[in-house]
Formats: C-alpha cells, structure tokens, sequence
C-alpha cells in the first residue's frame, strides 16, 4: 500500500486518493468511484484498489471515463481500528453534510473523514459533463463468509449489481441509514456494496480485486479481451459461491449497545440457515433466539459495532 513518512511525525500517513486511471476522461464514459476502508480494519478493499490502478498503468488499455479509488476512515485505517468515535458507514447523511457545509461541526472525527470523501464526491459530480458516475464500496466481514453484493432496492441499482456473478442482498439501507453507499445512492449515483469475505483472509483482496475488473467491464468501460486473464477473475468469483443469482432481502436488524455484553453463539457463517427457536446469542445474561426460518447474515465476531447480526430471506 502507499504508506509515507511525514517529517514532522513519526505516524504512518495514508493518502486518501490511492490513484485515477486515466487522470482525466479522454473518451467519455462514466467514472467509477471505488472506496476502501470505510471500516479501517477492513484493508481489503485499499490493496485491491492499489493492484487495479498498478495494473492499468503498465497495460495503459483504453478506458472509456475513468476510475477514481480512494479510501475511507483514513485515522482508524492507520490505527487499525473499525472506527475512532463513531462508525464512518452510519454517519453519511444529507443531515451531517448540511451541518459540514454551514460550518456546525458534529465534534467527532469521523464527520472530517466524511468531509474529505465529500469534497471528492463534488468535484467527480462537477467534472462528470454528463457521464454517469458508477461506485462499489468495498467492504469485508468479521465473519467467514462468501463474496456477496448488498445493494438497495433501486430497480436500476438492483439491474446493475445483479450482473456481477454473485449473490445480492437488497433492503439494508432500511435498517441501517447512513452508510456511503446509501448517501451516494440519495444523490441520484449507481452502485452497490461489495463484501468479500473475512477481514484478514487473503483471498478477500483477490476477491475485490476481481469484482473491480467485472464492474469496469459491466460499466462498459473496458472490453474483456483488455484485461488479462479476465475469465479467471470470473471463476474466481463463481468458484466461492453455490448460488450466483440468488437475491436476498434483509427483514431484521439486532441492535446491540456495549452494555448489552453481546456474544454471538460461535461457528456461524453469512448465509446459514437458521430455525425458530434456534440459539443465536447472548445479551444481556439471556439467550436470543432465533424468530425465524431463514439466513442469519453478518453475524458479529468483532469487539466495534452495533448490529448484532441480521436476518435475511431469499426474494427468489
């Protein structure tokens, strides 16, 4: 990754911006804003980034628009942390941008984190000059899991995600409000979240690396002949997965708090199946069971966050 010293201190400093290929539009075409680590111990998504935009410029292919990758929680990247005050991917709302823009500070860090992701967001919107502007906010989870899509329910947003070889789930944004994703989608942008797999499993940079080649192409933005070994990058993604075109919604959400002791029932997976009545946790003293025949999706096995876990349904 692009690490740097700065003279005046000895703590590692990330630039926000890991690269752009080309720097600016030649053909028109749309621009692809891919994002990393808006969970800072999610470095899946940044080193993915950096080996598309190492490998576009040694192969130097045509490009219709271009692709923009950055990275998210810059502090809790550094530090290695989910988040510094409050999760990044809860706080990207038109009500905290409003507060940033008249200068009402909100007093945590990552409203600044938030602020510089703004900045680049206008200026990609003013330098579109019609293109469309395309995104994919990579993401990884504390738990195993299979390489998946989760977009909201946008029949566009929907259309576009479901040409990615692999399962979709829609409806998040319902239970979750606040998340990049969800903002850029408010702002009239087409894109989608992609999970892929476990924090520190390696073969989750492979997996985001190979997305990022699958929706340059589905963007109409390169061909597949341009890209090297574009079919492996496919079969890599269908290798992982039973069901590629499965979709799934979200119906529940558990929130949990620190006070709750939290404790997920060990050995879970994302989308395992789970019965009424089954044992899915503790929280405070008590068991929580399962109120559904279903799929139990981002099960929490970190010590940061707020959602518990989620239950999911297949729409199809």
């Amino acid at each position: 990754m692009m690490y740097q010293k700065t003279e005046s201190s000895n703590v590692m400093a990330i630039r926000r911006v890991i690269g752009s290929y080309p720097q600016t539009i030649i053909i028109p075409g749309p621009i692809l804003l891919v994002s990393g680590a808006v969970h800072g111990n999610e470095p899946s998504g940044p080193q993915a980034i950096r080996r598309v935009m190492d490998k576009l410029e040694v192969l130097k292919p045509t490009i219709k628009g271009k692709i923009l990758g950055v990275i998210g929680n810059l502090k809790a990247l550094i530090d290695g942390k989910r988040l510094i005050d409050r999760d990044l991917n809860r706080i990207c709302t038109p009500e905290i941008e409003d507060d940033l823009i008249s200068t009402r500070h909100p007093g945590f860090h990552e409203a600044d984190e938030f602020n510089s992701l703004l900045s680049i967001v206008y200026e990609i919107e003013a330098e579109k000059d019609g293109s469309t502007i395309r995104f994919m906010d990579l993401h990884t989870t504390s738990s195993p899991s299979v390489p998946y899509i989760s977009v909201n329910k946008r029949p566009d947003s929907l259309n576009f995600a479901n040409q990615i070889p692999l399962p979709v789930v829609c409806g998040i944004e319902k239970f979750i409000p606040g998340h990049f994703d969800h903002y850029l989608t408010l702002r009239g942008h087409l894109g989608f979240t992609l999970e892929a797999g476990q924090h520190d499993d390696p073969k989750s940079v492979d997996h985001h690396e190979s997305a990022i080649w699958a929706t340059l192409v589905v963007a109409g933005m390169m061909e597949e002949k341009d890209i090297p070994d574009y079919r492996s990058h496919l079969a890599l993604l269908i290798k992982e997965v039973s069901v590629t075109d499965a979709v799934y919604e979200v119906i529940y959400r558990h929130e949990i708090s620190p006070e709750d002791g939290f404790v997920m029932k060990p050995g879970f997976k994302n989308f395992d199946k789970i019965s009424r009545g089954e044992l899915l946790a503790y929280s405070r003293g008590q068991q929580v069971l399962s109120n559904w025949n279903a799929y139990l999706f981002l099960p929490l096995y970190q010590h940061q966050g707020s959602d518990g876990f989620f239950v999911v349904k297949k729409c199809q």
